[in-house]
């Protein structure tokens, strides 16, 4: 153990003594560190925002939503309840539960992007809106003036214009048959994507703006349910969940509780998607492309690794005659391999811890001008150190073994 002590003063004293190119050969491991630890923990803070965006309410809480599909089509829909207050008062009763709301309860923005969307005509998707904020090339948009006063009026996307008139300046004023009532035209949007800076129900609303692929029609919320009071029946309800629980258990209690007990089990199911295993596969999507990147930018970390390489056999051929005179004097072809070897891992452990402080400073000083915070882990810092060891032990130990079977007889004739 006190061997390996002396080889290893001796590895830093030469590298003191090389400072320059000790410090130059370092550079490419500072940087390839702090590129990958940069990205990784930008990358994780975007992860973790986005999926508290998409899960959370504007209080923060996760949620679950749970819907009701009929099989008696016997039953009197205009008066039918399956969620009735006695359910919701037995959910909200179960531990981790903080609140329990029905569909009529939650603002139609909520649902614009999810429950509003219908197929009641053959060739268009058409969704149900309070008020629209499209880019419009002619018209204009839905207010929600014209949904309090259940005005029959619709927006078309341009694809659907084109293909129902002819010309977007056509469409205009133009009636459609939408379930048997007629909507006029009153505005045509852009057929791929409409842009909004407002919150769309899916937790974009603070970053700034963001494109969303729309649907082909839009007509006022009230109007069609006034219209079509036989046709629109949204048996759903939300659950909000307490910070910290395990939404999937309770999720699955929840729906034991409506299948055995719910008012209206006799006549159809409760049903409901686990979001929490969409918002793991959107996670693990996240985490993969960040990985990815990472690991291009991990190439720069192979070109240091060939630099500290090259450094090595450069000051194994300056000290042949070092080499010669410490084998001569009893060192070991072991001793001398272990020197280098620890010359080269010293290098770019070091440089990997500066390039982790550094990676960690660039990630936080560039999450100054994003809408999220950096994340670094324990795990990162790891892997970071580890990863740094691994290069300079792989790029040195050539070198290393080359100093070790230089032949001491010629290198002292």
């Amino acid at each position: 153990m006190m061997r390996l002590s002396e080889i290893l003063k001796s590895s830093l004293a030469t590298l003191r003594m090389n400072g320059r190119r000790t410090f130059l050969t370092m550079i490419g491991i500072v940087i390839g560190i702090a590129a990958v630890i940069t990205i990784m923990s930008l990358g994780n803070g975007f992860q973790k925002q986005t999926l508290d965006e998409l899960a959370q309410d504007e209080l923060g809480r996760s949620s679950q939503a749970f819907y009701y599909n009929p099989t008696n089509m016997d039953i009197d829909f205009s008066s039918f309840q399956p969620f009735k207050n006695s359910d919701l008062a037995a959910i909200d009763l179960i531990p981790g539960v903080d609140e329990v709301r029905t569909a009529e309860d939650i603002p139609q923005q909520a649902t614009y992007m999810s429950a509003t969307f219908r197929n009641i005509t053959n060739s268009y998707d058409v969704a149900l809106v309070e008020e629209s904020n499209h880019t419009l090339f002619v018209g204009r948009n839905l207010t929600i003036a014209d949904s309090q006063y259940r005005q029959k009026y619709a927006i078309i996307d341009s694809f659907a214009a084109s293909e129902l008139f002819g010309d977007l300046e056509k469409a205009l004023h133009k009636s459609l048959d939408l379930d048997g009532s007629d909507y006029t035209v009153v505005g045509v949007y852009d057929s791929q994507a409409a842009f909004t800076n407002e919150d769309d129900g899916m937790g974009f609303g603070d970053m700034g703006g963001m494109y969303t692929v729309m649907s082909q029609v839009e007509i006022p919320y009230e109007t069609f349910q006034y219209y079509n009071p036989q046709t629109f029946y949204n048996w759903e309800i939300t659950v909000f969940f307490e910070a910290g629980v395990n939404m999937k258990t309770i999720s699955q209690q929840i729906s034991d509780y409506l299948t055995q007990n719910g008012s209206a089990a006799e006549d159809g199911s409760y049903t409901y998607y686990d979001s929490s295993e969409m918002m793991e596969q959107i996670g693990n999507t996240l985490s993969m492309i960040t990985l990815f990147i990472s690991a291009v930018a991990s190439i720069s970390l192979f070109i240091a690794g060939v630099g500290v390489m090259n450094m090595m056999y450069i000051s194994v051929s300056e000290r042949t005659k070092e080499i010669g005179i410490r084998r001569s004097l009893g060192a070991t072809r072991k001793s001398i391999q272990w020197q280098f070897l620890l010359e080269g891992i010293a290098i770019t452990t070091l440089g990997g811890l500066v390039g982790y402080f550094a990676g960690i400073g660039l990630a936080f000083s560039v999450s100054r001008f994003l809408p999220f915070s950096a994340i670094v882990d324990v795990q990162t810092a790891m892997v970071s150190v580890g990863v740094s060891i691994l290069i300079g032990l792989v790029f040195s130990v050539f070198p290393a073994r080359a100093a070790s079977r230089k032949n001491v007889v010629e290198i002292l004739r």
